[in-house]
């Protein structure tokens, strides 16, 4: 074991070491209780041509991770929470500290002069070290009346598709706030009002963001029926506006960039005028009726940027819809799935912003819509993944080097699948997914809208109930959407990819 793997699994324990001394004198005084539960995952990535054409090239990488939440009852009623994410994601053109580390990070991994053998690849011999990220951490404390939420703790809301809180075993990303916030609760319904700080900065300047929340839920176990609405009102001081000027949002093309028609802002035109304040209403509804589970959600994003574009203020006008069917019956080895949705994209002629990104997290297929593809940004998630410019010729480069940090938007979907559960350790199954832009993605184009379609084959085997390990196989047919309407060097060749991952919870 090298001296830096001893590091930090001796951080790890001394850690575990101290929460637990400390959790062991709580419970002498007050009979606290502490458990922990996690889960450690390990994948296996490898995407043939996802540029869709030029010179085709391998993206090919492992990742491990490893998530620990211990969970702290200091007494009745009065919890706390936390989850502590290690071995997170460096790479330097993949947004989000979460997905998990890559395997052979080596110690001179951005080092232009290497000086000693602690920082030469060639020579090293221990691998870069790794922090560990407290990602949540919240205290509740639930009575008769209701329930009190202090600290951050992680946000979800339906079917996961704008809020996600990412409680998947393989779920890469995670939503989080700040909040505080009071739960009252009447039989089946629910109502939590909460308020969250994004950012503060400076105390005493006007940079703040703030989001005024009211979460409403309805349960109802017996009927299987449950019906939820949220509204998010976020304002955001001049000060503390961060939003790109040039490059992601604004709606003014380009006129000097050689692909101008990608650029929804261009280097002129746009400034920075006041704050921000935006609204987003989420609603959702999901019933079991017989055999089936059906499920429906909503988003809609609207308000003001803060931003001008040549004297016009930039409004956004965003919106997603997703819909899911599940099928299966006790008597039947065979359960069938159907997601279908739409997510706007920002139209480039308009000084607008009309765009809607879906959770990362929230994936139909192995391909489309979860590892970046093509090489302009066509699909319109700029502003969630911080391109700078989504016309530019590198962003062919970023898809070799980016993880799955891809998200719906810009598009319409629809991906029926089928699984078989073979034996009770094994099942296997098939997705097809097909999309179609929502929006034309070229300043006065003509392109076709036709994303194309993905089959996907997965094989799941579950020795026990905490071990899942999962291959996937997914083969794309790319439309002529990726080619642009004819913009020079861009292609959409055949691609596919292979995916195995495992996970250990407990």
């Amino acid at each position: 074991m090298g001296l830096s793997a001893q590091r930090f699994l001796a951080s790890v324990v001394t850690t575990a070491a101290a929460v637990t001394a400390v959790s062991s004198a709580a419970s002498t005084a007050t009979a606290a209780d502490l458990t922990w539960g996690g889960t450690y995952r390990a994948e296996a990535n490898w995407i043939k041509n996802p540029e869709l054409g030029g010179p085709e090239s391998n993206k090919a990488y492992l990742l491990h991770h490893l998530i620990l939440a211990p969970k702290l009852v200091v007494a009745d009623g009065i919890t706390v929470y936390s989850r502590l994410d290690v071995l997170n994601n460096n790479l330097p053109n993949s947004s989000g500290q979460v997905a998990g580390d890559v395997f052979g990070n080596g110690p001179g991994s951005g080092v232009a002069t290497s000086t000693s053998t602690s920082n030469s690849d060639p020579l090293s011999r221990a691998q870069t070290r790794s922090a560990i990220d407290l990602t949540s951490l919240y205290v509740s404390w639930a009575h008769e009346f209701g329930q009190l939420v202090v600290g951050r703790t992680p946000i979800h809301f339906g079917l996961g598709t704008t809020f996600n809180a990412g409680t998947g075993l393989f779920d890469h990303f995670i939503d989080t706030k700040d909040i505080v916030g009071y739960k009252i609760v009447f039989g089946n319904l629910s109502v939590f009002p909460m308020i969250g700080k994004v950012s503060e900065n400076n105390l005493g300047a006007n940079d703040d963001v703030n989001d005024y929340i009211l979460h409403a839920q309805y349960d109802n176990p017996e009927t299987e029926l449950s019906i939820g609405a949220i509204y998010q009102l976020r304002t955001v001081g001049t000060a503390g506006n961060n939003l790109p000027v040039n490059g992601v949002i604004g709606g003014v093309p380009s006129t000097t960039a050689a692909d101008a028609p990608m650029n929804p802002t261009g280097p002129t035109g746009v400034t920075r005028t006041s704050g921000g304040n935006s609204s987003l209403i989420g609603a959702f509804i999901k019933r079991k009726v017989g055999n089936f589970t059906v499920g429906v959600e909503g988003d809609f994003l609207s308000g003001k940027t803060g931003l001008s574009a040549n004297g016009t203020e930039v409004d956004l006008g965003g919106y997603g819809v997703a819909a899911e069917i599940g099928w299966a019956r006790e008597s039947s080895k065979l359960s069938g799935n159907l997601k279908f949705g739409i997510a706007s994209g920002d139209d480039p002629n308009s000084t607008k912003y009309e765009g809607f990104q879906f959770s990362r997290n929230y994936d139909v297929a192995l391909l489309m819509f979860n590892h970046p593809l093509g090489q302009r940004d066509f699909l319109r998630t700029q502003a969630l993944t911080g391109s700078v410019d989504p016309s530019s010729a590198s962003n062919a480069t970023d898809v070799r080097n980016t993880i799955d940090s891809e998200a719906i938007s810009n598009t319409i979907y629809v991906a029926p699948s089928l699984q078989y559960q073979w034996k009770d350790t094994f099942s296997f199954g098939g997705t097809i997914a097909y999309g179609m832009l929502t929006e034309e993605p070229i300043v006065n184009g003509d392109s076709s809208k036709d994303l194309g379609f993905e089959l996907d084959l997965n094989l799941t085997w579950k020795p026990y109930e905490r071990l899942t390990w999962i291959t996937q196989a997914g083969f794309l047919f790319p439309g002529s959407a990726w080619t642009g309407g004819g913009l020079p060097g861009l292609d959409n060749s055949f691609a596919y990819g292979l995916v195995t991952k495992a996970a250990i919870s407990f």
